[in-house]
């Protein structure tokens, strides 16, 4: 009995120390969140937009599908996908329609549209993204529902769950050279400003790539962090935080 017991705490102590995080819950309800440089976004079932500011939402103006917040600025789309940028506290309409955005790359902005091809705009042409008639986005070959971007490189999945890195992607040449298929199946991918990589499955469990460096943008292998019960839907971490979205709409926040 002792044995059994002792390796019971064991299998308990392993599962916590794996995640090494502790996570609660925060007030609210969203239906998609995103955090970088040291800012948190979100946005409800209805459209509303936050932001966390102080342990408290605020709610901006406007109403939203899709919000990012990174390196590039604030950008977002809407229910007819029109893309915006906040410019000066309020939302300037942006040329081009995407469903689902990304501002997490070195200053430059990706994103795929309701048939799941994927854009990018180059650093040069989001920093001057001012006006309706910019940027200018680059056409990448392939099929993707969700793209990503961090300092080592673009991350994504498509409609059936394969996980795919853009190699040779920079600032200036943000739409790469190839695609490399990852190992793993995975629902939606997120990329931090650090370049930690996250991802939930269909099954609506949480996993880490692990091994990433400059050197191997892609990292080595996939770790599941088993940190609650609740089935997950969406995931973003930014300053050692990761922030996560349930499929019934709660929030929580790790560390």
């Amino acid at each position: 009995m002792k044995w059994l017991l002792l390796t019971l705490l064991s299998c308990i102590c392993f599962q916590e120390c794996v995640s090494g995080l502790f996570c609660h819950q925060i007030d609210g309800n969203l239906n998609q969140i995103d955090a970088g440089n040291g800012q948190v976004f979100g946005v409800d079932g209805n459209g509303a937009i936050y932001s966390r500011n102080e342990g408290n939402w605020n709610t901006i103006s406007g109403r939203l599908t899709h919000v990012t917040v990174g390196p590039a600025g604030v950008w977002g789309v809407d229910k007819n996908d029109a893309i915006y940028r906040m410019l000066g506290g309020s939302w300037a309409l942006m040329a081009g329609l995407l469903k689902q955005i990304d501002s997490g790359g070195d200053r430059f902005v990706s994103g795929v549209n309701m048939n799941d091809d994927i854009f990018c705009a180059q650093r040069n042409n989001t920093i001057s993204a001012a006006t309706y008639d910019s940027p200018a986005y680059h056409h990448l070959i392939g099929k993707l529902k969700y793209y990503t971007c961090g300092p080592f490189g673009c991350w994504g999945v498509n409609s059936g769950d394969q996980i795919y890195f853009r190699t040779g992607v920079t600032p200036s040449q943000c739409f790469g050279t190839n695609w490399q298929q990852i190992s793993g199946s995975l629902s939606m991918i997120e990329v931090g400003t650090d370049g930690s990589v996250y991802g939930v499955n269909s099954a609506g469990n949480l996993y880490r790539r692990d091994g990433i460096t400059s050197q191997n943008p892609t990292g080595t292998h996939w770790t599941h962090i088993n940190i609650m019960r609740e089935k997950l839907k969406h995931v973003t971490t930014d300053l050692g935080q990761i922030w996560l979205i349930t499929k019934s709409n709660k929030i929580f926040q790790c560390q």
